[in-house]
């Protein structure tokens, strides 16, 4: 098991980037989401994790021991997507590059098995693969290492929808397998629910929430009504979180079947539902 806990840490990370009073605890088998107006917090959690900065107040532990220790031992312990490079002439030949000298890495074979899923073949040439095949293939590369402590960013971003469901589920499984603690932040508030355990809410580098996820939670949508009659505290009491209201517009995020709502926009002074993917800036106005 793996255990990071950060108590009134202020860190400045080496980019620039700070945390600033922030608490948390932090325990494996999760994927942690990070839910921020901008890269700082997800930027300055992944350098605190893998030593680029420096602890200005608070403390942090891993595993009940000082970061320093995680730091010197970093290799054994964290596996960072942002060094996993493809180097060699084939898909098999960078697998074997990339884990050669790793203790605790998988074999040649369960690394290919990891692989079929995505149609991506051993003898394949690196050079022709395109931009969504190399990021998964340094995504296998990265599970393939078997580490406790995995740093993500915008990996899963960088995929097509497909792909990022794929390897997504692939995520999940490995770090319920492995016991691990997954690291990832996203622009899509639907790859964080989907994937995430926890989302973790930053207003630049202070930490604002926490939101544990619930099997079958479903998918945040942001919708606005317009027109009058709606019954406001009736939504709310069935999930919604009120973001704005106007005289004749009303703005809401809602969490759950979208179908339960809809008797309460049935109002026939309701002129106009629109119903959209929720944003990061809407989460972070209800969260």
């Amino acid at each position: 098991m793996s255990r990071i806990s950060l108590s009134n840490l202020t860190f400045a990370a080496k980019s620039g980037d700070q945390l600033e009073d922030v608490s948390m605890e932090l325990t494996s088998p999760q994927m942690i989401a990070i839910c921020s107006n901008d890269d700082g917090a997800a930027a300055s959690l992944e350098q605190l994790i893998t030593g680029a900065g420096k602890v200005l107040d608070g403390s942090v532990t891993v595993n009940g021991q000082d970061l320093k220790k995680l730091r010197r031992h970093h290799d054994d312990v964290v596996a960072n997507l942002a060094e996993v490079e493809l180097r060699g002439r084939t898909v098999e030949r960078a697998i074997q590059k990339a884990c050669r000298h790793q203790d605790g890495a998988l074999n040649m074979d369960a690394i290919l098995a990891m692989l079929q899923p995505l149609n991506i073949q051993p003898e394949t040439k690196l050079a022709s693969l395109n931009d969504n095949q190399q990021q998964e293939l340094k995504l296998i590369i990265l599970l393939a290492l078997r580490r406790s402590i995995v740093v993500l960013g915008h990996g899963l971003d960088k995929l097509t929808e497909q792909a990022r469901l794929t390897m997504g589920q692939l995520l999940k499984d490995y770090t319920r397998k492995t016991d691990s603690l997954v690291f990832f932040t996203s622009e899509n508030v639907s790859t964080m629910m989907r994937f995430a355990d926890v989302i973790y809410y930053f207003n630049g580098s202070r930490l604002t929430s926490v939101r544990a996820l619930r099997l079958g939670d479903g998918v945040d949508c942001t919708v606005t009504v317009t027109g009058t009659g709606l019954p406001v505290e009736m939504a709310v009491r069935m999930g919604a979180h009120m973001l704005e209201e106007a005289p004749n517009e009303t703005r809401f995020l809602y969490t759950g079947n979208i179908q339960a709502l809809l008797p309460l926009l049935e109002q026939s002074t309701i002129t106009d539902v629109r119903i959209e993917d929720a944003s990061v800036e809407d989460e972070l106005m209800a969260y």
